[in-house]
């Protein structure tokens, strides 16, 4: 049974770091971010998210005295994630040295509670599943399309989280076998090098994707959102054969394309797949840029009894 007590959750990623009490009743209090400074490495970088932790729970215990001080937190991070042990199993570049790093041990030492820790787009479709657009679905895919592209499997309402947290890593997915571009881990022609939001971006000559979606969404012809559009298309159309989702969630800063892109990334899909998959739903994400916090929230609860 889920815990009905506040949990202090985290969202850990390349750049930022983002931290507050989520409670029961789907508040996010005294949300803060932090610089990672993962160049820094992961021990220092630990050691600044558990200082960062009880700055949070000292301004909520200030602002909210009603609330019961959290015993536990949850954290949805960057990388692959043992969720068993809490190591991290792979990470990229975007946190170098955090391989084989003990996370939420060393989490848990520093902030004196247990630590439930999963991969951040597994928190993301967890939040989707409980509260957002997934709650129709006992199965679906979630395509978090941002920098890169990374992907979470619900499988009869739980997370699928297969060998030492490593499912779900679509971005990977080989689109392009001849001559593709190089993309992580000495791999080629991967789905997140042609379909990312970075990418569209990259190639448009807009200044960030901000710009690129109100024009996009206001009718300009954008042909590197065409492109990006249907390799996502094509990259899913893989996946739906090995997994039929009754849907896919598209979530990531591609949801601020709009309906246009959706309908282009389902050309696609509609292109490269079989017919009985054709007629599977796209639907963006509902839970926005908070959606890792939440599932962290989620994650501690429905995992610590106490």
């Amino acid at each position: 049974m889920p815990s009905n007590k506040p949990v202090l959750v985290f969202d850990i990623g390349g750049t930022k770091v983002a931290c507050a009490v989520w409670t029961p009743a789907g508040d996010l209090v005294a949300r803060t971010e932090i610089d990672t400074q993962a160049s820094a490495g992961p021990e220092a970088v630990a050691g600044r998210i558990v200082e960062l932790g009880y700055r949070v729970l000292a301004k909520v215990a200030a602002a909210r005295p009603d609330l019961t001080s959290p015993v536990a937190a949850g954290v949805a991070s960057a990388g692959q994630i043992d969720v068993a042990t809490g190591t991290v199993s792979y990470a990229t570049f975007h946190l170098p040295g955090w391989i084989g790093f003990q996370l939420g041990q060393r989490l848990s030492a520093g902030l004196s509670m247990p630590v439930t820790i999963d991969n951040d787009v597994n928190c993301h479709a967890l939040a989707e599943a409980r509260l957002g657009a997934g709650r129709p679905y006992r199965h679906f895919l979630l395509a978090a399309v941002g920098t890169g592209v990374g992907g979470g499997v619900v499988i009869d309402g739980q997370i699928y989280r297969g060998r030492r947290g490593g499912a779900g890593e679509i971005g990977q997915v080989c689109v392009e076998p001849h001559a593709g571009r190089p993309c992580s881990g000495d791999l080629a022609g991967c789905l997140e090098v042609y379909a990312a939001s970075s990418v569209m971006v990259a190639e448009s000559g807009y200044a960030s994707i901000h710009e690129l979606a109100d024009a996009y969404r206001a009718g300009t012809a954008i042909p590197a959102v065409d492109r990006a559009a249907a390799w996502l298309g094509k990259g899913l159309a893989i996946i739906v054969h090995v997994l039929a989702p009754e849907a896919i969630l598209i979530g990531g800063s591609a949801g601020l394309l709009g309906q246009r892109y959706l309908a282009a990334v389902h050309a696609g899909l509609e292109q490269y797949s079989l017919v009985s998959h054709q007629a599977i739903p796209l639907h963006f994400t509902q839970l926005g840029a908070d959606s890792g916090l939440i599932g962290a929230g989620l994650l501690a609860s429905e995992s610590y009894v106490g």
